[in-house]
Order: C-alpha cells, then structure tokens, then sequence
C-alpha cells in the first residue's frame, strides 16, 4: 500500500538550500504530499517473468559458449527421460 504525508507549511531559507525548485515558493505558505514511492509486493511479483514470457522475450545466447547442436538437445532430452524415470 502506498503511503502519504501532508503538510501545510511556509517555504523558508533552508527548504529552498535543500530543494532548489522551491526558489519560486520562498515566502509562500504551501501544502507538500510526499508519496512513497517504494515498490509494492505486488508490483514486484508482476515483474517477474513466467517461463513462457521469458522465452519469448528471445534472450541472447552467453557469447562465451558455443552453439547447442540439434543432437546435443535430443541427447539432452533423452537423459532427461531416463533419470526421470529412475525416481
């Protein structure tokens, strides 16, 4: 959930040191909202890629190792299959 503050308050010396925008407000009584910008646990998980989104993004191949050969995958698969089947 998002937090919020506010205040009403006249804009001084020190204010204007800290914040420089404020030049213009100096002397002026104004209401400040600060937001929390922190992420959400929520808008954390959306983030997060499933297996299908990450696929498709076509990640790059690491340059440091070579390519996967058409039979080095179906090797792969097949030594998948068989120490599945041992469990």
């Amino acid at each position: 959930m998002q937090q919020a503050v506010q205040i009403q308050t006249i804009i001084n010396e020190a204010m204007v040191k800290d914040i420089p925008d404020l030049q213009p407000l100096l002397g002026h009584r104004v209401q400040m909202i600060a937001l929390d910008l922190e992420q959400t646990d929520e808008a954390q998980e959306k983030k997060k890629l499933t297996f299908e989104e990450f696929l498709a993004s076509r990640p790059e191949w690491p340059k440091n190792r070579p390519p996967v050969t058409l039979e080095e995958m179906e090797e792969a698969i097949v030594k998948g299959a068989i120490d599945s089947a041992d469990l």
